[in-house]
């Protein structure tokens, strides 16, 4: 019977969307007689946490303190790594984020426990206790074993896992972890300014995504057009985040968001890998490209090769008509 910890990263009240993932990854490996127990860390996360119940945890601890109002690694560090010690679970899950790296990375490192970052796949059967990541640009698979019998640690890449459904009816008491009086690091944080999203990449049906082939932000009103006759979102590669025409909660991407829409249509968009491995599970893809060699071409379903300036009206056009 596998017990698997979740770390839950709670963001002004709301679950990471990759720790919803992570929940699902658990979930799946712990099986109908396994238990999924999950940690949340921060001020005023317990009336949260509770909601890990319904989206299939067993068991939910919060440590609720005002030292850990932001996030700073020590004594994070220190209690993640103390209450997986108390749990002795047979994999710990983290979310990939800026805090669930650092943070899987540290304790990894304190328990002296098997570590991957950004990981694909996570299997737990039998002898095979393994994570799997695809590297060098995706074009190779390495599988990390747990020697000795020792814990996975694992940041669960976004993406990797469909983000657990929620279960009104599965509820249960959070357990509160201690803090101690002087629980309190050699920092802190004295300011966190947060930039708020405007967009819902992550829930679109469908994208218009540009690239650096757009060419520039006067060009990027073709692609604001196309988006609002289809209703669609729009993206962008980190050559455009990067240039300033878009904020950076348009970036779709390794760096970016990861996103599964019905409809994704990639303009001006050469298809590198990092941008790839953020949108290739779409369920359509339409390229356009003046390159009939551009990579893009090898994942997309429908190819047109012409200038964007030219092919976009057309478009538009024919949805109006």
């Amino acid at each position: 019977m596998a017990k698997i910890a979740v770390f839950a990263e709670i963001e002004d009240g709301a679950i990471h969307d990759i720790c919803l993932q992570c929940m699902s990854k658990a979930r799946a490996l712990a099986g109908l007689d396994g238990r999924v127990v999950a940690l949340a860390a921060g001020r005023g996360v317990s009336e949260t946490a509770a909601k890990l119940f319904g989206y299939g945890a067993d068991e939910v601890y919060a440590a609720d303190h005002a030292a850990l109002a932001g996030y700073i690694s020590r004594p994070f560090r220190t209690l993640t790594a103390g209450w997986l010690v108390e749990q002795a679970p047979a994999a710990a899950l983290f979310p990939a984020t800026t805090l669930g790296l650092d943070l899987a990375a540290s304790v990894a490192g304190v328990l002296s426990s098997a570590g991957v970052l950004y990981a694909d796949d996570v299997r737990l059967a039998g002898d095979d206790r393994t994570a799997r990541r695809i590297e060098f640009d995706r074009k190779v698979v390495t599988d990390y074993a747990a020697a000795d019998g020792r814990m996975l640690i694992i940041a669960l890449r976004d993406g990797a896992a469909d983000a657990a459904s929620f279960d009104a009816g599965r509820t249960g008491a959070v357990k509160a972890v201690s803090v101690a009086p002087d629980f309190v690091g050699a920092a802190k944080v004295l300011k966190r300014d947060v930039a708020k999203k405007t967009i819902n990449l992550k829930g679109a049906r469908v994208i218009v995504a540009g690239g650096a082939g757009v060419g520039s932000l006067e060009n990027f009103s073709w692609i604001r057009d196309l988006a609002s006759a289809l209703g669609a979102e729009i993206g962008a590669t980190r050559a455009v985040v990067d240039a300033g025409w878009l904020p950076a909660d348009h970036q779709i991407g390794q760096t970016g968001a990861t996103v599964k829409p019905d409809l994704y249509i990639a303009c001006g968009i050469s298809g590198a890998v990092q941008h790839r491995v953020g949108m290739q599970d779409s369920g359509k893809i339409i390229a356009i490209n003046t390159d009939p060699n551009a990579p893009i071409f090898k994942i997309a379903h429908y190819r047109i090769v012409g200038d964007l300036k030219a092919v976009i009206p057309k478009l538009i056009q024919l949805l109006k008509s």
